[in-house]
């Protein structure tokens, strides 16, 4: 696969030649989407399967740079106008529309194409290939699945390749927030965050870089390295002698990865935490996406000794059912419940109900969004057992954080 440079490298070189010969050309990013279903089975025979598909759709002289997991960059030399490459973009799609061969079985594929023309979109290769990148977001949610870029309405997301090389070359950042125990007022674990400041973009909201790893099959990649790297943290603490649990997000778009809870077994022994260490928190929302997976795959990792938070709990279903089904050891109550509680009889009596509805189901009660004296007080009177918010600390970088803790 190539990366970053090697793409600008492979364009400037296009670039240069359609220059000399005043042509036009197209610079694609193309994602062969599996359905939901078999995300991440057969994964290289499906990319050899999906890049023999584009092949067949181009001219012998388009070229195929293969960029991540069924992503290639295509580079569509003398064309006449953007009119033939969305005419390609169009070929490419009606390719997929039969399933793909993956070993012995057919697999529906889909592909989502972004498109940027020389010199239309940008005479140097780096504004061609951030162009073809904005228009391969807004394609994500096109009907038609391809877009060609459109300045006026460019989105602000973090590319694609940027996102890729940046989990690859561990240029995030883990960032925890502490939990408080109601009770003792004692620091008793820590929520880890990814952060991202790009050196091109700055700083790059955590729900924009989650929502594109979703969307274009990172965030297996992307959960690995947030699991190796609080455990690293949570390994420190502990030599420090400091005994907590940390809680990682986990989005159930990783369900469907073969060998998931073994990685996190791995990940245990590497860095030497016991499970029992380790929260994982899912939003009841998100899990009700493929309930039946869900409730497999977090009751294997339930049975292998990991904690599972139900997070912002009260804005999803919320249902005695859902409860019933899935394994959860605590309740985070949603922040927009908690930060009224003051003030507002209504919200103080929902936030008792459900912290007494965690205690009667033998789950923790963890509370969101505590930013004052009030609020806190009210939660211990409740008997509320954890409590998160701008009151005992903002996220903060790891190392800070760990070193906080002896201080």
């Amino acid at each position: 696969m190539l990366n970053r440079i090697d793409v600008l490298r492979e364009l400037e070189a296009e670039r240069v030649r359609a220059s000399e010969a005043h042509e036009h050309f197209a610079f694609m990013l193309v994602r062969v989407q599996r359905h939901r279903e078999e995300h991440q089975l057969f994964g290289d025979f499906l990319s050899a399967s999906a890049r023999t598909r584009v092949r067949a759709a181009l001219r012998p002289q388009d070229r195929i740079l293969p960029v991540g997991d069924n992503v290639f960059a295509l580079l569509l030399p003398n064309l006449r106008d953007s009119g033939h490459a969305l005419l390609a973009a169009n070929r490419l799609v009606r390719a997929f529309r039969e399933p793909l061969l993956v070993g012995d079985r057919l697999q529906q594929a889909v592909p989502t194409i972004g498109i940027a023309m020389f010199p239309e979109h940008g005479d140097q290769s780096e504004a061609l290939c951030r162009a073809a990148e904005s228009a391969f977001a807004q394609a994500l949610n096109s009907r038609d699945r391809y877009q060609l870029f459109q300045p006026e309405s460019a989105r602000t997301e973090p590319p694609y390749i940027d996102l890729r090389e940046a989990i690859i070359n561990n240029r995030l950042e883990v960032f925890l927030q502490p939990l408080w125990e109601v009770a003792t007022g004692k620091v008793v674990g820590a929520e880890s965050l990814a952060r991202w400041h790009s050196d091109v973009h700055g700083a790059i909201s955590p729900t924009d870089f989650v929502l594109l790893a979703e969307q274009t099959g990172l965030i297996e990649s992307l959960t690995r390295w947030s699991v190796n790297t609080t455990m690293r943290y949570c390994a420190a603490a502990r030599a420090a002698g400091h005994r907590l649990r940390f809680s990682i997000n986990l989005s159930p778009r990783v369900f469907h990865e073969p060998g998931l809870v073994e990685q996190f077994q791995n990940a245990l022994a590497i860095w030497e935490v016991p499970a029992t260490d380790v929260v994982l928190e899912v939003t009841e929302s998100a899990v009700m996406e493929d309930p039946s997976l869900s409730a497999i795959v977090l009751g294997q990792l339930r049975d292998h000794g990991f904690g599972i938070s139900i997070d912002d709990f009260g804005i999803g279903y919320s249902s005695f059912a859902y409860l019933k089904r899935f394994p959860a050891t605590e309740l985070k109550i949603d922040q927009e419940f908690v930060h009224d509680i003051g003030i507002h009889a209504r919200s103080a009596r929902l936030v008792h109900s459900m912290i007494d509805l965690a205690h009667h189901l033998g789950l923790t009660a963890v509370a969101e969004g505590v930013e004052d004296d009030v609020t806190l007080a009210r939660l211990r009177d409740m008997g509320c057992d954890v409590a998160q918010g701008f009151l005992f600390g903002r996220p903060q970088p790891a190392a800070k954080f760990i070193a906080s803790l002896s201080a």
